[in-house]
């Protein structure tokens, strides 16, 4: 019974050391494609609205996508990462980069910000848990 909890925490101390070894790039651009013309884009007032409250976070860029497919809004965080133990832990400074692009382009694509709804389980069950958890840490390390 001892030897696979052992295991375990060898296993997360090795991750951890080469996830350290391993430094992100601070320089990395984030970015999404939105699916309308750039001049449609850069004229919208809720793009420049979104911009300016990331401003401070971050440097931001707005140019036509490859092949003419909409636009692409990138965004680059002024802080370093932070590593996976900042990413776990909530205190990446991408984080709130990334879901700043997620909500400019729902906003500008469909009019609002569209949110997942809440788990509708009725009972803590170890599944529900799983759901909760990956809901909650979903808005800020969401896929761009």
């Amino acid at each position: 019974m001892k030897w696979p909890i052992a295991l375990a925490v060898a296993g997360i101390a090795a991750g951890t050391a080469a996830a350290r070894r391993k430094s992100p790039a601070p320089d990395r651009w984030l970015g999404v494609t939105v699916n309308l013309p750039p001049d449609e884009v850069e004229n919208d007032p809720r793009l420049r609205e979104a911009f300016a409250e990331l401003a401070e976070d971050a440097e931001t860029r707005v140019r036509p996508a490859p092949g003419g497919r909409g636009t692409e809004l990138a965004a680059r965080p002024r802080q370093p990462a932070s590593g996976v133990v900042g990413r776990l832990a909530g205190r990446d400074p991408r984080q709130p980069v990334r879901s700043a692009l997620r909500d400019v382009k729902s906003l500008l694509e469909t009019g609002e910000v569209i949110r997942t709804d809440a788990p509708t389980t009725g009972r803590p069950t170890p599944g529900g848990m799983l759901v909760r958890l990956a809901t909650r840490r979903a808005g800020g390390e969401g896929r761009l």
